[in-house]
């Protein structure tokens, strides 16, 4: 082609130009926004309108934030940031690994500067605003990098949570809510976004029941058992006796007998149980003669036991002729009520029997009394000395045992 031709097809090119409106410039370069990568937001509780939700936002980075660039959280309305929301309810960290193990933890204030990134709250748009420290710390974040931002803590009394909007959808399906993130330049150009969904779902309520169990025995030991082995100092029986008779047999005068029985209790009562002993009446003959109460017809409480002392056998005073008492090798009884001191009857102490329930054998929790579980398990011992004033007969009594789980 001759140059007169290559000018007139250039004219005619350029009047078509100029009839059709096309502008003869060089072409812009286009900016191209990419997804930020692992993009998610975690909540510390997914329940419809709870009030304590703590917000994890986490993305991995595509394109590199330079200094006094941002990181918008765009919020749909339903989750309302207010104007207690502040940059002292947040966090912001970066780490090469996606674990955040080590992260950068920026510094965050009202304002961007050096070396504190800048937070802003638009409670109107429900948008979150970092921008990046223009200088040190923060001061930009490289491609690839794992960033989490947090809101809340998802407890009462600490730094404050977003809310769960209320649930609008059937039993059993999620409400779903889109979050956008977007990462811009120090000019708020886009550089790249994600979006994420949360879900928030009912609460599943799950039932069940464990009914209650309550085991108690008493059972007789045979002469010789050492008391001493399940925490107290009684020293050991003297005879042998069943579940259902402790016999004394003959008496002697100036010299104490001793024998006792062995009561165990399984139970998983959440404050575990008691065991407690009354008796009917004292040691009664057939001629209406007694062997009064421990000590000396003046009954010892089970709430201060005492140790063991011989009757005073005063002359004309028959209630201090002889006397029966009795002592447990629980050393953290407790009473009925929960009164008395735990330790009380350590040292081989001994009360008298009343005609009410006291307790002999306790714990505050569940027990197994059938293995080797000692707190479910005791002696109680029963101890009778008469002096020589004592009056000839045959003596008995009934004494009963109530045991109740404690729920």
């Amino acid at each position: 082609m001759g140059k007169k031709s290559f000018a007139k097809l250039s004219l005619i090119f350029f009047l078509a130009a100029q009839f059709y409106g096309v502008a003869l410039i060089s072409p812009k370069k286009a900016w191209t926004v990419a997804n930020l990568q692992n993009a998610k937001d975690t909540l510390s509780d997914s329940r419809p309108s709870n009030a304590y939700t703590q917000h994890t936002f986490y993305f991995q980075t595509t394109t590199a934030i330079p200094a006094s660039g941002k990181i918008v959280i765009d919020l749909p309305s339903a989750f309302d940031l207010t104007t207690s929301h502040t940059y002292a309810d947040m966090t912001l960290k970066y780490d090469d690994d996606p674990a955040i193990g080590s992260p950068v933890t920026c510094t965050l204030g009202t304002s961007p500067g050096a070396g504190v990134v800048g937070v802003a709250v638009d409670t109107t748009e429900e948008k979150i605003t970092f921008t990046l420290a223009s200088s040190g710390d923060c001061a930009g974040i490289t491609s690839s990098m794992y960033v989490q931002a947090t809101v809340g803590d998802g407890a009462s009394g600490g730094s404050d949570d977003i809310a769960n909007p209320a649930k609008s959808a059937g039993q059993g399906v999620a409400d779903t809510y889109v979050i956008s993130y977007e990462t811009q330049d120090s000019s708020s150009v886009t550089l790249d976004t994600a979006t994420v969904r949360v879900a928030i779902i009912d609460a599943v309520t799950i039932t069940a029941e464990v009914q209650a169990t309550l085991s108690c025995s008493v059972s007789g030991v045979s002469s010789g058992t050492n008391f001493n082995s399940l925490g107290n100092s009684y020293g050991t029986a003297g005879f042998a006796t069943t579940p259902l008779y402790i016999p004394f047999g003959i008496l002697n005068s100036s010299a104490s007998s001793q024998s006792g029985q062995l009561l165990k209790v399984s139970t998983n009562g959440t404050n575990g149980f008691y065991f407690a002993v009354k008796q009917y009446g004292d040691l009664t003959s057939s001629g209406g003669d007694t062997i009064n109460t421990f000590k000396d017809g003046v009954q010892q409480d089970n709430s201060s036991p005492a140790s063991w002392a011989s009757p005073t056998a005063t002359a004309g005073s028959p209630d201090t002729y002889g006397h029966m008492g009795y002592g447990t090798t629980d050393t953290s009884l407790d009473d009925l009520n929960g009164s008395g001191s735990s330790d009380r009857f350590s040292s081989a102490k001994f009360a008298g029997l009343s005609t009410t329930y006291e307790a002999v054998l306790s714990h505050s929790g569940p027990a197994d009394g059938t293995g080797s579980d000692t707190n479910g398990q005791a002696y109680v011992v029963y101890r009778i000395e008469i002096s020589g004033l004592q009056e000839a007969g045959s003596y008995s009594n009934t004494i009963s045992y109530l045991c109740t789980g404690r729920y």
